[in-house]
């Protein structure tokens, strides 16, 4: 007797793009259509492009062998980073909406507000693109984006996650603080800028 096997269909996606104070009412949209399992939630910084942050989470249908799933997507504001918790619809949430509340600063209402990864007076949101990778700001680049790849140049290079020193760090006193989106801008990597003596 042989075992009798049964391929799962492929996956058949849907996409939906909802506004931050219509986030919970699309959601419970979704469950209601059979959508009742939930995958993950993930969350991205925009900005450079907008300024908002895009919260995308992932459900499955019910009945596996439909290989169903549903992308609903919002876009936050980065001033006003809230939006409604999913904790009382899907319990395994919240894990997810701790994490990325404290990675990107987001706020979950209704949900848990306690810090699941960071000590709670950490005071930065190390995912936001503002955020400076303050490890490798004390590391001495040789030339190259990451240690290793190449012979050192006569040219100081910074590595990817840091800030160029004319948008960031050790700047005059006087200057005004960095625009977030020039600090993350400036975080590519590459070549310092070369500063101009008058």
């Amino acid at each position: 007797m042989t075992p009798e096997t049964s391929e799962a269909p492929p996956t058949k996606w849907r996409h939906a793009v909802t506004t931050a104070n219509k986030w919970r009412h699309a959601v419970t949209t979704a469950t209601e259509a059979g959508f009742t399992h939930f995958d993950w939630l993930d969350c991205s910084d925009q900005i450079g492009r907008t300024e908002e942050f895009c919260l995308t989470l992932c459900l499955r249908h019910g009945d596996p062998y439909r290989g169903e799933e549903t992308l609903i997507e919002t876009s936050i504001p980065r001033d006003e980073a809230s939006v409604d918790s999913l904790s009382d619809v899907f319990p395994g949430i919240t894990w997810s909406e701790r994490e990325i509340a404290d990675l990107f600063g987001i706020s979950f209402t209704g949900g848990d507000p306690r810090p699941l990864l960071l000590p709670p007076d950490f005071g930065a949101h190390p995912l936001r693109k503002e955020s400076v990778a303050a490890a490798r700001v004390a590391a001495s680049w040789p030339g190259a984006k990451e240690p290793g790849d190449a012979a050192p140049s006569r040219r100081r290079m910074v590595p990817p996650g840091v800030p160029d020193p004319e948008v960031w760090g050790a700047r005059d006193a006087d200057a005004p603080e960095p625009d977030p989106a020039d600090v993350a801008g400036s975080a590519e990597g590459g070549r310092v800028r070369r500063r101009r003596t008058r």
